[in-house]
C-alpha cells in the first residue's frame, strides 16, 4: 500500500468520525410540534369560573390522592420499570378551562383532540363506535388503520401499568381498568380498554410505535375531547415515548387562539428573561419549591418540599396550602383598593370591578413568585385577577387542604419548559397569542443526515483517488 493510499484512507475516516458523532442516536435531537386548544371556546372572552372552580376542586382531590399513593409506593415512579401511581388516575377538567391537544393517529391518519395533561402519564383515546360515546367527539377506529397492533402482557408498557392491568390466558392482550372514584350521584367513574401501538402524527411528523390505551368503555365526565395525552414523567407518557427529554408550551391569553406545544429540539428558550428552578425528585408531578410570595410590599410564606407547588396544565385555578394561602390572601386583601363583595365559589378575595374608567391594575398589588435558584416570576395582573361575573373580579387563588397547584390561568403568556432529563423547570415571559416557534425542525432526521455524511465522504474519496491515480 502506497503512502497516497494511506493518506486517502485516513482522510476518509477522519471526516467520518468528525461528522458522525453529531448524529442523534434516536429521536432525542428531533423536534415535534403540536397545538393545544382551550375547551369550550364558544365564548372567547371569558372562562365560566363557576364551573372551573368546581372541576378544578375535584381535580385537586384526585391529584392529592395520587400523591398519597406516591408516598406509599416502595419504588419510585421515575424508575422506567415502574409506574405504580397509575393506579390512581386523574379527574379530567371536563368542560372549561383545560386544554386539548390536536394530533392524528393511525394510517391513514385520523384526527383527534385529547386533554393535554401534565399530571398523568397514560395516553388513551376512545376506540371504535358505540352509543356510549355519543357524538361529542370523534373516536379512533383501529380496524381502519394498517399500523395498529395490540401490545401483549409481556410488553414493558403493560408492566408499567402494574395493578391496573389485567392479562387473560395467553397474555396476548394487555387490558386495563382505571377507576376515578365516585362522580355526580355517587356513580362510579372509570375508563377501560387495552394497550396498543400506533403511528402518531404531530405537526406533520409521523412517529411510529407509540403505546397508548384503546378505551372501549367508560363512565364519567370526559368533556369534548377524544381521550387524554399524558405528558408526565413516567415511561407511559408521550414525552418519554418520543425520547424528547424536554417539552414546552405557551398558553395564550386569547382563548380563541391555539397554544403551541413543542417537544425535543424545538423546546428551547433564548433571549432575556429565562429563569430556571429544579424539579422536586420527591414527587411524580412537575413540582418545584416556592420559597416565598411577594404581594405589593409584603413578602409571605411559600410552599416547600416534599410536595412543593405543582405546575399543572389540567387545572384551571391556582391552589395554595396553609400557611401560604392565608398569609398571601391577607396581603392581597390589605393592599387592594376596591369595594369588596361576597365570596364567590371558593374565591375569598372578590371585588366590584371599577366602572369609572379607573384602571384595575392601579387598584391591586403586584404579585411575584420566588422559586429555588433565584427564579422570580412577576405575574401579569390578568394571571391572578379574573372576572368571574359581570362586574365582579376575584383573586384566582383558592385554599387547598393538601397540594399546592399553579393552574393554567396563572401560566398564561409564559413559555414554560419542562426539562425531564435535567430535572429543571424554566419559564420566560412571552406574548403567546403571537408566539412563533423556530420553524426549523431541529436536527435533520438521522437517516438523512447519515446519507449526506456518507455521500460527502464518497465524493472526497473519489476526488482524492482520481487526483492520485
Amino acid at each position: 500500500m502506497t503512502t497516497n493510499h494511506i493518506v486517502i484512507i485516513l482522510a476518509s475516516f477522519m471526516i467520518f468520525f468528525l461528522v458522525v458523532p453529531a448524529l442523534p442516536a434516536d429521536a432525542e435531537s428531533r423536534g415535534f410540534r403540536g397545538t393545544m386548544i382551550r375547551r369550550a371556546r364558544t365564548d372567547t372572552t371569558a372562562i365560566n369560573f363557576t364551573q372551573a372552580a368546581q372541576e378544578s376542586h375535584r381535580r385537586l382531590s384526585f391529584l392529592a390522592a395520587r400523591s398519597q399513593v406516591d408516598k406509599q409506593s416502595s419504588a419510585s415512579h421515575l424508575d422506567s420499570n415502574n409506574s405504580n401511581t397509575e393506579t390512581v388516575p386523574l379527574w379530567m377538567d371536563g368542560v372549561v378551562g383545560a386544554y386539548d391537544m390536536e394530533f392524528s393517529i393511525g394510517t391513514p391518519p385520523q384526527e383527534l383532540t385529547a386533554l393535554a395533561d401534565t399530571g398523568s402519564d397514560l395516553i388513551w383515546t376512545k376506540c371504535g363506535a358505540g352509543a356510549a360515546w355519543g357524538s361529542s367527539s370523534p373516536s379512533y377506529h383501529p380496524d381502519t388503520s394498517s399500523t395498529f397492533t395490540k401490545l401483549p402482557c409481556s410488553h414493558r408498557l403493560c408492566t408499567a401499568l402494574r395493578s391496573v392491568a389485567r392479562c387473560a390466558a395467553g397474555g396476548t392482550e394487555c387490558d386495563y381498568t382505571y377507576s376515578y372514584g365516585l362522580g355526580g350521584g355517587d356513580r362510579p367513574q372509570y375508563t377501560q380498554g387495552f394497550l396498543g401501538s400506533e403511528t402518531f402524527t404531530l405537526g406533520g411528523d409521523a412517529v411510529p410505535g407509540v403505546g397508548f390505551g384503546c378505551t372501549t368503555a367508560s363512565e364519567g365526565n370526559y368533556g369534548t375531547g377524544s381521550g387524554l395525552v399524558g405528558l408526565g414523567r413516567g415511561p407511559l407518557s408521550l414525552v418519554s415515548q418520543l425520547h424528547a427529554g424536554t417539552f414546552m408550551y405557551c398558553l395564550t391569553g386569547d382563548a380563541s387562539k391555539a397554544s403551541p406545544l413543542l417537544f425535543g429540539s424545538l423546546a428551547t428558550m433564548t433571549g432575556a428573561g429565562v429563569q430556571s428552578t429544579g424539579l422536586l425528585a420527591s414527587t411524580t408531578f412537575y413540582a418545584v419549591n416556592l420559597r416565598s410570595i411577594t404581594i405589593g410590599s409584603a413578602t409571605t410564606a411559600g410552599v416547600g418540599g416534599p410536595n412543593g407547588v405543582v405546575f399543572d396544565s389540567g387545572t384551571t385555578l391556582t391552589y395554595l396550602a396553609e400557611p401560604a394561602y392565608t398569609e398571601a390572601k391577607a396581603a392581597f386583601l390589605s393592599q387592594t383598593n376596591l369595594t369588596q363583595v361576597e365570596d364567590w365559589d371558593g374565591f375569598e378575595a372578590c371585588y366590584r370591578k371599577p366602572s369609572n374608567g379607573r384602571l384595575l391594575s392601579s387598584a391591586v398589588p403586584a404579585m411575584v413568585l420566588h422559586f429555588d435558584g433565584g427564579a422570580d416570576m412577576a405575574l401579569p395582573m390578568a394571571n391572578y385577577v379574573v372576572e368571574v361575573s359581570d362586574g365582579v373580579v376575584c383573586w384566582v387563588v383558592q385554599k387547598s387542604p393538601s397540594l399546592s397547584i399553579m393552574g393554567n390561568v396563572m401560566q398564561k403568556n409564559y413559555l414554560v419548559l419542562h426539562d425531564v432529563r435535567r430535572s429543571l423547570l424554566s419559564f420566560q415571559p412571552a406574548n403567546c397569542d403571537s408566539y412563533k416557534a423556530n420553524e426549523a425542525s431541529g436536527s435533520p432526521r438521522p437517516l438523512y443526515q447519515f446519507s449526506i455524511t456518507m455521500l460527502l465522504c464518497f465524493y472526497i474519496y473519489n476526488n482524492m483517488y482520481t487526483s492520485v491515480f
